[in-house]
């Protein structure tokens, strides 16, 4: 997109913003729709008359997916050396501490519920400067937004092929002002009033000028809040007549504004993780990497640049020319629909059911709603049998089951068994036919677990290029080792640097492979993990079960699958092998002694 012709920038985005909205109204009906659904809404479609009565299917196989399981983050060269292996590592350290510093749990939660219902989620990714941790400048804020605040560019299904996206937030006035600068008064008067009480709308448009780099707009109302042609660019003050900083201005009248910065140039030596030393100054080279001249000149790095959209879409399944993937509660709105009529009508014949008595016209009683209060007093010579009951009530045996049917249709579109819902089932008869009840209904559910790991993949590669573009210090991250202990580890965007000789410059190795590891954090099979555990144990594959050490393995196996009560036996075991081995030193020593003590007397 090409707007440097353009003036009125806040109406182009306004009318764009507004147009691209109209053309997705459709979806968002729909959206609405599937939200009502989950919620329990009566209405029925293709009727004015609402239902009396819901069950709410939707609600309860939706609410019975989801998963408090967060991918483990894995990292890969795309080409193997021991220094690409290091940074891969140190991509994995971080993304997982991150895992832990941000409120991932919280977010999960809501992206779970929002994929099932929606048909996917939205996450977006923001780089703070304002957050300062350990003496480290900047950081990452994370949100989890509902289809229904991303605006996309009409007819493009996916994010990196968009030109233009939107997204929006109802947030306070004061937050507004208080994170772009803007006086409170101005956010009062011009903006967009939005959804919730005392709230404003904030609408943040990022669109791709000529080059392919990421442009961002923000406005509320009439309000700019700030307008970025080059997103992920550093920005210097710059003087346009002598185009040099401001602190190396010499300029009679100069006239600064805001430049990109494209380079970096050090002022002193940078050390690396790996022993390396990025040296402050460097040979004087042309283009082609050739020598000019003799001296040196400070070394020029370059400043990494993001080229995408800081927006990751989660997909429930893929759905052909579709944005985001097929949601569960249309799939099963036709048998939430029919259950919701089915129980009405249940409803409906217990209320209009009823016992009318059977009296004789001379019988003398009265009749109430008492019970047990009526005496009947036969006179001599009469029948009881001229007196009786009329039961009208009609029998719901025929609805309920085919409301249970229609429940069990639902399940089986989703793929979920009685097992994986928490309800009790007969028909698996063993723990291993449970199992396998449990692997079946899991398998069904493996394309939805995969699209959650592609889209944690995505996320995580954001997180690294905003850490390479932004991250001037070093960055303190922990992990866990193979035996349990906890490490500490730096993230240091400067290990990512590498020198080309052709050209003689530096540039950033961003070229690795991102996934998530699959083994790193099972939620679902946890039970299954203490068991193979254990069984391991007891075959010997560990080493000798009686071992000090083998079971000090065993237990950081459990610990690692979450096992309760796990560390307390690690901090065991590891004090009497410590104890142990004390002890051994000490005959050892004692032993040497005599033994010395010995030959003495012998030479005497």
């Amino acid at each position: 997109m090409n707007l440097s012709q353009i003036k009125d920038r806040l109406g182009y985005f306004k009318e764009l913003y507004r147009k691209s909205r109209d053309r997705q109204s459709a979806l968002y009906e729909k959206l609405e729709r599937h939200r009502s659904q989950y919620k329990g809404s009566r209405t029925i479609d293709g009727s004015s008359t609402p239902a009396s009565v819901v069950r709410n299917i939707t609600y309860e196989l939706i609410e019975s997916q989801v998963s408090t399981l967060i991918p483990t983050p894995a990292a890969e060269a795309k080409h193997y050396t021991e220094a690409s292996d290091r940074c891969a590592k140190a991509i994995e350290y971080l993304c997982a501490s991150l895992r832990r510093e941000l409120p991932f749990e919280k977010l999960n939660d809501m992206d779970e519920r929002y994929t099932y219902i929606y048909g996917g989620s939205v996450w977006f990714v923001e780089w703070d400067a304002s957050l300062k941790k350990d003496g480290a400048v900047g950081g990452i804020r994370l949100s989890c937004l509902s289809p229904l605040d991303f605006v996309p560019e009409p007819g493009v299904y996916e994010v990196e092929d968009m030109e233009y996206c939107f997204l929006r937030f109802d947030t306070s006035p004061a937050d507004v002002a208080r994170r772009y600068g803007v006086p409170l008064e101005r956010i009062v008067s011009l903006g967009e009033a939005g959804d919730e009480p005392d709230t404003v709308e904030l609408v943040l448009a990022f669109w791709r000028n000529d080059e392919g780099y990421v442009c961002a707009f923000a406005f509320s109302g009439d309000a700019v809040l700030f307008d970025v042609e080059d997103y992920y660019a550093r920005k210097g003050e710059y003087c346009k007549r002598c185009k040099k900083r401001r602190s190396l201005c010499a300029c009679e009248k100069p006239h600064f504004a805001s430049m990109s910065e494209e380079e970096e140039f050090l002022t002193q030596d940078v050390s690396l993780t790996d022993g390396r030393v990025l040296p402050a100054l460097s040979p004087r080279l042309d283009e082609r990497g050739e020598l000019m001249g003799e001296g040196l000149a400070p070394t020029a790095l370059p400043y990494y640049r993001p080229r995408r959209f800081p927006i990751v879409i989660r997909k429930n399944t893929s759905e052909e020319k579709s944005l985001f993937g097929q949601s569960d509660c249309e799939f099963i709105r036709p048998q939430q629909q029919q259950i919701n009529k089915i129980e009405s009508r249940i409803l409906e014949k217990l209320m209009r059911s009823g016992v009318t008595p059977i009296l004789p016209d001379d019988a003398e009683m009265t009749l109430d709603n008492s019970i047990f209060g009526q005496i009947i007093k036969l006179r001599t010579g009469d029948e009881k049998e001229r007196y009786g009951i009329l039961d009208t009530t009609p029998s719901i045996a025929q609805d309920i089951t085919q409301s249970d049917r229609l429940y069990e249709h639902a399940k089986r579109i989703l793929g979920i068994t009685d097992t994986f819902v928490g309800v009790s089932d007969r028909t698996a008869t063993s723990g291993y036919a449970k199992q396998v009840q449990i692997e079946q209904s899991a398998g069904r559910l493996e394309s939805k677990r995969k699209m959650k790991q592609t889209a944690y993949a995505e996320l995580d590669r954001i997180l690294f290029e905003y850490h390479l573009a932004f991250a001037d210090e070093s960055r303190a991250v922990s992990y866990k080792d193979a035996f349990g202990k906890q490490k500490n580890a730096i993230f240091n965007r400067y290990d990512f640097i590498v020198y080309r000789p052709e050209t003689g410059k530096y540039e950033y190795n961003d070229d690795f492979l991102f996934s998530v590891d699959l083994g790193g954090g099972v939620e679902q099979q946890r039970e299954e993990l203490w068991k193979r555990n254990l069984e391991n144990l007891q075959a010997g594959t560990l080493g000798d079960p009686s071992d000090p050490a083998t079971l000090l393995h065993y237990w950081l196996s459990q610990e690692r699958a979450r096992y309760p009560y796990a560390k307390e036996n690690v901090e065991y075991f590891r004090a009497r092998i410590k104890e142990t081995k004390e002890k051994g030193e000490a005959y050892g020593e004692a032993h040497e002694f005599y033994r010395e003590l010995s030959q003495k007397q012998k030479d005497l």
